[in-house]
């Protein structure tokens, strides 16, 4: 990182990115970078603290903001102990949200 003539390190100790949104009606999540992309309910995971994550940009994890866990869980539907998320007019799996 570098702050004017100032160069260091900065250690990142949980996520470079946050959701901060999501929206149900096109599956889409708003990034903390300022970038919106589609949720992939296939990489969706709750961590020990029961925060939920997924892989944003095709390799890096990403933590939902109490927020986007609110909006995101609204979306979630339970079908014979699978999770499915409600990604615009599609019901897509979320295996390891399953009961």
């Amino acid at each position: 990182m570098q702050l004017g003539q100032f160069r260091g390190w900065l250690d990142v100790e949980d996520t470079a990115f946050f959701v901060e949104a999501y929206d149900a009606a096109t599956g889409t999540l708003a990034l903390s970078d300022r970038t919106n992309e589609s949720l992939d309910p296939a990489t969706l995971a709750a961590d020990p603290d029961d925060a939920l994550r997924c892989t944003v940009k095709g390799r890096f994890p990403a933590r939902f903001t109490h927020a986007a866990q609110a909006e995101l869980l609204a979306a979630v539907e339970l079908k014979e102990g699978s999770a499915f998320v409600r990604c615009g007019d599609k019901l897509l799996a979320a295996p390891q949200l399953g009961v």
